[in-house]
């Protein structure tokens, strides 16, 4: 997705692979939308806190410790009382800060459940992902990978089992104040796996959006991207016509590209010379992902930007007074360029955490290979091109990748777990639900799709213009937490 933004980050000079520039950018923007609609400037922040982690939880001759940064939300709670702790578990980014406990994207439904069950609530940095503050890293310098050799769910899993001890002493917990998990996307699936993994330290979990069956090539990703356009229902605005129509304009994209006429034609109508889009990288940058921003696991029914979100991109792309439509393409294409501000193209000089971790934990490559329901330029995005910084970078061949992804399916159990207390909701558009919990493997274990919705929407703090399939599932999910806290939830370690 956002090839747009990946195509202008290659011309500013950074140098990173295609693969990671698209998942940077994508976020940058998602997140840009995120911040101009929900506005934390006049809420009292909570200041970090700082317990002290092993280096590496699993090798006892290993003494080396670090800093790892938390927040509290305690306005509610009363020590001493028989109170829920909400724990929220922190993830690959936006990195943390004091928003996190009180309008927090990954985690509002228990910011909004607090002052009703009196929880206090906790949220955890995830490790590595708070090296912006190189004195909360667990490494001291970045110099060679082996740098990120202690970064893992399984290390971040045992920093919650240690803060789960740490927070239990210091705020004088007992075994009536029951821990309940929460967090949406990569957090949302440590959430649910601190349920599975230490069952007799966390008695229920909310994991949102949550792809807990890795995969190497993740075709569904961009799947689920094309069949979100025709949703039409809970404000999506999608349809049949503007799904065929971006189809048909990329597939007119990729002929183009072999004939010098129809890259001539690309060069009238999106810039460039003709001699641009002979070149296999620069079509894959351009079209692979889509020509523009596709938002689906982003999209926000109520974003004011032009063509921010599906109804308004489908409102173009279903115009003929443009023109065919790879004109349509071309005009969308414009309109995002006037909105999209420049720090949204700024790359970080950290590493990049979770492209190490699909290289060692989980694949996610999300591909648009010829044959799929991709409506992008098709064949351009291949598994190969998207797993191939894993070697470049990293020095993991693509067959250790692969066993990698295996390994962590046998750890977790993938989509089929077993386990009680847990929920797994998502959203109808969003791509990562391709790879989630859709049906309950057991009686004691939950899911919830929510209609037009996307990534972790119903994590978000809540707003009047939230749809209202997204106001039930909070709803719902405040009912199953309170489920899990009248019962016992016992639960063998799987």
């Amino acid at each position: 997705m956002a090839s747009l933004l990946v195509f202008t980050l290659a011309l500013l000079g950074f140098v990173l692979s295609t693969e990671a520039l698209s998942r940077r950018a994508t976020k940058a923007i998602d997140h840009f939308l995120f911040e101009e609609k929900h506005q934390t400037s006049s809420l009292t922040l909570a200041s970090p806190r700082y317990l002290e982690q092993n280096q590496d939880n699993f090798d006892g001759t290993n003494t080396n410790t670090w800093l790892q940064a938390y927040y509290v939300n305690d306005t509610f709670w009363q020590p001493g009382s028989d109170a829920p702790v909400f724990l929220c578990v922190g993830g690959e980014g936006p990195p943390l800060d004091g928003s996190v406990v009180v309008a927090s994207p990954h985690c509002n439904i228990a910011v909004e459940y607090l002052s009703e069950t009196k929880a206090i609530m906790f949220a955890v940095e995830h490790r590595y992902y708070g090296c912006h503050n190189m004195s909360a890293c667990p490494v001291k310098s970045f110099n060679g990978t082996s740098s990120l050799h202690y970064l893992s769910s399984r290390q971040a899993l045992a920093d919650l089992a240690n803060f789960h001890d740490f927070a239990t002493k210091k705020y004088g917990l007992t075994e009536k104040n029951k821990w309940i998990s929460f967090g949406g996307s990569y957090p949302g699936m440590l959430a649910g796996w601190f349920r599975l993994k230490y069952p007799h330290l966390v008695h229920g979990s909310i994991a949102s959006s949550a792809p807990v069956q890795a995969k190497l090539d993740m075709q569904g990703y961009n799947n689920v991207v094309a069949q979100a356009y025709t949703v039409f229902d809970n404000n999506v605005g999608g349809s049949q016509e503007c799904h065929d129509a971006i189809a048909t304009g990329h597939a007119t994209i990729g002929k183009n590209f072999q004939t010098s006429q129809g890259r001539t034609e690309l060069s009238k109508l999106f810039g460039e010379t003709p001699e641009f889009y002979a070149d296999k990288n620069n079509q894959a940058d351009f079209a692979g992902n889509g020509v523009a921003y596709f938002p689906a696991q982003g999209n926000d029914p109520s974003c004011t930007q032009p063509a921010c979100n599906i109804k308004m991109i489908c409102e173009i792309m279903t115009n003929s007074s443009i023109g065919d439509p790879i004109n349509r393409l071309a005009m969308l294409r414009k309109i995002q360029q006037l909105w999209i501000p420049s720090d949204v193209y700024s790359v970080d000089e950290e590493p990049d955490y979770w492209g190490y971790q699909t290289c060692t934990e989980f694949g996610f490559y999300q591909t648009c290979e010829v044959g799929t329901q991709c409506f992008f330029t098709q064949g351009l995005i291949s598994l190969e091109s998207q797993m191939s910084f894993c070697g470049l970078e990293f020095s993991i061949p693509s067959s250790k990748v692969a066993q990698n992804i295996n390994l962590t399916n046998d750890v977790y159990g993938g989509d089929k777990p077993a386990g009680t207390c847990l929920l797994y909701p998502n959203g109808e558009v969003d791509p990562w639900h391709s790879l989630s919990i859709l049906k309950s493997p057991s009686p004691g274990i939950g899911v919830l799709m929510v209609a037009g919705a996307s990534h972790h929407a119903w994590t978000h703090p809540s707003l009047p213009t939230d749809q209202d399939s997204v106001n039930q599932a909070r709803e719902t999910i405040r009912g199953n937490v309170s489920l899990f806290l009248s019962q016992p939830c016992e639960q063998s370690e799987i």
